[in-house]
């Protein structure tokens, strides 16, 4: 079933997890320095008129994450400024994508994501305008919906089986970012964020219902058995829990490392 490779991919997406853990303490204590150190600069810039103090854009790059997104700039002087990002979710299939297609158990699929991010961006240039090299530390919240569809045949026993998943997941995440804003003519803006780093927890609800309790059984049984493969401190944060036909995994707080890179467009006014 497609459902046991989705749990062997999550089991080796912890992996990455474990290796990550160990830096989110630094990363977390540099993005507060950092955003310490920036504020000071900020506090201590000239009040410079700036020609172009508003950017909004367009992020192309999480239409992929089954998300509209769109962020808005508001420079607060020559050299810095505040970014609010938004993204809606775009509820859409997956089925023939991420390497599943028609002839899998996974009969529907879908997945939407959306998120808020607050930023302050420092710009080490001097061209007072929204663009130029910058370091970006940040605060973002993103929420993952999705829901699936299963039907096959059990190749042990012949019998079919069929059931349906709900994913409700959440992260809080505090990161940075490294890249640069091109102005085009003073109005148009391409920012590409080439490095960024971000760290936080994961919490949130995976539920399946099936039609027999004995595919609701062998689904409890793989998770308690992926779950077992893991540290304890990501392990202890997951519970599975069975009643009937119906088996909830739930998770709080686990480490959600995340890397961060892309490119905008927008408009400058």
């Amino acid at each position: 079933m497609d459902i046991f490779r989705i749990i062997y991919f999550v089991n080796l997406s912890t992996q990455f997890i474990i290796k990550t853990f160990i830096t989110m303490k630094t990363l977390i204590a540099l993005v507060f320095l950092t955003s310490w150190a920036l504020l000071g600069f900020a506090q201590n810039e000239d009040n410079i008129p700036v020609e172009r103090k508003n950017v909004v854009k367009f992020l192309p790059v999480n239409i992929p994450f089954q998300s509209i997104s769109f962020e808005y700039e508001r420079m607060i002087n020559a050299k810095n400024s505040l970014t609010l990002g938004i993204g809606l979710p775009n509820q859409k299939s997956i089925i023939g994508k991420y390497g599943i297609d028609g002839s899998s158990d996974l009969k529907t699929a879908e997945i939407g994501t959306m998120h808020l991010r607050a930023a302050f961006r420092h710009y080490t240039g001097k061209s007072m305008l929204p663009k130029g090299f910058y370091i970006e530390p940040y605060l973002k919240y993103q929420k993952i919906t999705g829901n699936a569809g299963i039907s096959g045949i059990e190749d042990q026993t012949g019998q079919p089986y069929s059931g349906t998943f709900d994913v409700n997941l959440n992260t809080m995440n505090l990161g940075f970012q490294l890249g640069t804003q091109f102005l085009i003519a003073k109005r148009v803006t391409l920012d590409l964020y080439f490095f960024g780093l971000e760290a936080g927890f994961m919490s949130g609800n995976v539920n399946a219902v099936s039609d027999q309790i004995s595919d609701a059984n062998n689904i409890k049984d793989d998770l308690d058995k992926a779950i077992a493969d893991l540290p304890s401190f990501i392990g202890d944060k997951i519970t599975v829990t069975q009643s009937g036909n119906k088996v909830n995994a739930k998770a709080s707080s686990i480490p959600y490392p995340w890397i961060r890179g892309g490119i905008s467009i927008g408009i400058a006014f």
